[in-house]
């Protein structure tokens, strides 16, 4: 299969769903209040969090950080979410209508058809997600440099690109096994807590001796950890220490991203031979 029928797939699916927005407007307007309220309601509270001088210490984070910190976290909250919902969303609503069938009894790459839904989605939030977010630094007298504020959306890109492989996983755990979304969503929440979305990874070890260091060594197998943390290092600056030194991380990103891509293709043949031999209406 060529690269650019691949590549057809993927526009072919981002094209239906970008029609999908614009005829009907409570999905695209519901994604634009999710950034506002998420984003805005930590710049609203942000003043109220702190965490205790060890974590700080441990991090390299001042006290005024802690605001940019559960903010940065937020953001790529919502971000993770479409990269993790996306796929198992367009799984769940071909069940629902029937149409799952058809694209397995047809030669269309099937990843290709999962990325397209989160691709799709990815675009326009982030027509909502970055003057939200600037206009959010700006208010929260938070903006180092415009550089800081070009490799942030960088980061915010990659840590999209990586999540999409995690995503097309709990798909096809969707098609495998029907009724996920309950588990998916545990599983979303605790790689949350776990990566830092609200609490600082090199903080894990004050916890105590024993479970500190393991929950922190189990954090930095998952990208999403170190997508907190690039994202972080850029928009808090040089004071902020990360895990490992920034491109490291990035190469750690990359190495991760394929290796859950791997895994999602080698699990796509059990999906596709229940599918031939059973048929997915009956899932």
């Amino acid at each position: 299969m060529s690269v650019s029928y691949r590549l057809r797939v993927i526009f072919k699916g981002v094209w239906r769903d970008s029609i999908t927005y614009i005829r009907y407007k409570a999905q695209l307007y519901g994604m634009f209040l999710e950034i506002i309220s998420l984003i805005f309601g930590f710049l609203l509270i942000g003043g109220a969090y702190n965490f205790s001088p060890e974590v700080l210490s441990l991090s390299g984070l001042k006290e005024t950080d802690v605001f940019m910190f559960i903010m940065t976290g937020a953001s790529l909250q919502v971000l993770s979410g479409i990269a993790t919902w996306g796929p198992l969303n367009r799984v769940e609503e071909d069940i629902h209508f029937g149409t799952l069938e058809h694209v397995f009894v047809t030669p269309v790459n099937r990843l290709g058809y999962l990325l397209s839904t989160t691709i799709s989605r990815a675009l326009f939030s982030m027509i909502f997600f970055i003057p939200t977010f600037i206009i959010a630094l700006v208010l929260s007298g938070s903006i180092t440099s415009f550089a800081a504020i070009g490799l942030s959306l960088v980061a915010v890109l990659i840590s999209i690109i990586s999540m999409m492989s995690v995503g097309i996983f709990f798909a096809l755990l969707g098609i495998m096994f029907r009724q996920t979304r309950a588990l998916v969503s545990i599983l979303h929440m605790l790689i949350q807590f776990l990566c830092g979305a609200y609490l600082p990874v090199q903080g894990f070890v004050s916890i105590g001796p024993g479970i500190g260091p393991a929950l922190k060594y189990i954090a930095m197998c998952f990208p999403f950890t170190y997508c907190f943390d690039i994202l972080r290092a850029f928009m808090i600056g040089p004071t902020y220490i990360t895990l490992l030194p920034v491109w490291l991380e990035l190469v750690i990103i990359a190495a991760m991203t394929i290796a859950f891509v791997i895994i999602a293709r080698l699990f796509l043949i059990p999906v596709e031979r229940k599918a031939k031999r059973s048929g997915l209406s009956i899932l």
